[in-house]
């Protein structure tokens, strides 16, 4: 027998695995193996998503179909007061990290509880994305988040809860594997910080706020020895079928510091939520100018003084911003239930559990000077609406603007097997896609998890 138990805590801790998945999400799992009189428990759990998505647009066609967009295997390991977990995602055929961490929690004083994690997981910076999508009361998150929040990193956190309190924070390195062909990794600064006036069994609302700094340090080498700095920012269409994020998205070269600022409301009932997030970020941008101008003296258009280099190639930071806001009514169910821990509303996992959903997200990727023109046949922007060869260079971005409206509903079978069906309208503004504007989406999923 203790052979068995070995054999499968081995094999289960090679396997590993979740995405935004929270720790939670494995305290139902049906594999457990505990040790008492060692305070140790293990668990192993798995995960899968299958999704059918139906799409109409326009112009452009969007890949209607079926896909698996998410199996796991994810493991937990408790022993006293330190927490293991890891899951890793299948999904694609192919294996991918997700998180990978360590946490310690201290004893709890007077004022609260106390937490120190490590290891690979989300910044802490939104509300959204450290919500587990299988607790999520939608099939996706909002673009915005996706577009404008950072994912997971390399970091460290220190977090601190009570009842009426809630503050995470901590840094984080940019490349997980340092894998970068050049520069160095770069380094985030990020938080979250919530307060709870009400807090009780039947009613929580929450204030917060969260803050990100981010300094870049990884790039290209251009133009001789010169080193070039860019960001890539993206969304898909809320829809996970087709993952397309052609039409928001936005190149920022020379991006070199970034400022998120966000600010966050939850009002929760035993049976009715709303919450929303609004995000800003700001990309500061870090050029060689000397060096580019020295590297294009003796060309047939160089420029004579880097005065007037500077003017002909202008730079400037770029801003983007976005936001939603979420409703759920439980039409059947137990009741809605907040976690003080990680200051997130919890999944309708009861059996029996039907809610309808509803919500509205705006994603801002454009930031367009007033005057520019946008040519399609050159996929350039113009600056002051002057069509000219040179030097013609704008700093005009169009990433696309998308407003979003999502109604679902949502049925638990049990703990283990959900499902959701939604319908979405979506407005799309992008220069490069000029012949699409409306986009219809019907959307089912089938979620299992153990």
């Amino acid at each position: 027998m203790k052979r068995y138990i070995y054999s499968m805590v081995s094999a289960a801790l090679l396997l590993g695995g979740a995405a935004q998945a929270q720790p939670q999400d494995v305290n139902k799992s049906l594999v457990q193996v505990e040790n008492k009189s060692q305070d140790l428990k293990f668990t192993v759990g798995a995960r899968f998503f299958g999704d059918v998505g139906y799409y109409h647009s326009e112009y452009t066609p969007m890949n209607s179909g079926a896909a698996i967009t998410d199996a796991r295997i994810r493991t937990s390991l408790t022993y006293k007061d330190l927490y293991f977990y890891a899951d890793f995602d299948f999904s694609k055929g192919y294996f991918t990290q997700k998180n990978i961490f360590v946490q310690y929690s201290f004893a709890q004083t007077r004022r609260g509880f106390h937490v120190l994690k490590a290891g690979y997981f989300n910044e802490p910076s939104t509300m959204a994305y450290n919500t587990s999508l299988y607790n999520y009361h939608f099939m996706s998150r909002p673009a915005p988040v996706t577009a404008l929040a950072p994912g997971r990193a390399l970091g460290v956190t220190y977090k601190f809860y009570n009842t009426h309190f809630f503050a995470d924070q901590g840094f984080f390195s940019e490349n997980k594997y340092n894998d970068q062909q050049f520069g160095y990794q770069g380094i985030s600064l990020s938080g979250r910080w919530l307060y709870r006036p009400v807090n009780d069994a039947s009613t929580t609302v929450h204030f917060g706020a969260s803050l990100r700094y981010g300094h870049i340090s990884t790039g290209t080498p251009v133009d001789g020895d010169a080193f070039k700095t860019q960001i890539t920012i993206k969304s898909a269409m809320e829809t996970a079928v087709d993952p397309t994020t052609r039409f928001l998205h936005a190149e920022v070269p020379w991006a070199k510091n970034t400022l998120d600022i966000g600010a966050e409301a939850l009002l929760k009932t035993n049976r009715f939520f709303a919450r929303g997030e609004y995000i800003y970020k700001k990309i500061y941008k870090k050029r060689p100018d000397q060096t580019l101008f020295e590297n294009q003296l003796g060309g047939v258009w160089s420029w004579t003084t880097l005065a007037a280099w500077q003017k002909g190639n202008p730079i400037r930071t770029t801003n983007f911003s976005g936001a939603y806001v979420e409703a759920g009514w439980l039409i059947l169910g137990d009741r809605y239930r907040y976690d003080n821990e990680y200051g997130l509303l919890k999944g309708v996992n009861e059996k029996g559990g039907l809610e309808l959903v509803a919500r509205y997200s705006y994603t801002e990727l454009n930031d367009i000077n007033k005057g520019d023109f946008f040519l399609i046949g050159k996929q350039t922007f113009y600056p002051g609406g002057v069509v000219a060869d040179y030097p013609a260079v704008s700093t005009s971005i169009g990433g696309g603007n998308l407003h979003a409206f999502t109604v679902g509903l949502n049925y638990t079978f049990n703990q283990y097997i959900k499902l959701m069906g939604e319908y979405q309208f979506m407005r799309l503004n992008n220069v490069y896609f000029p012949n699409d504007k409306n986009f219809n989406m019907l959307q089912m999923r089938v979620m299992f998890s153990f």
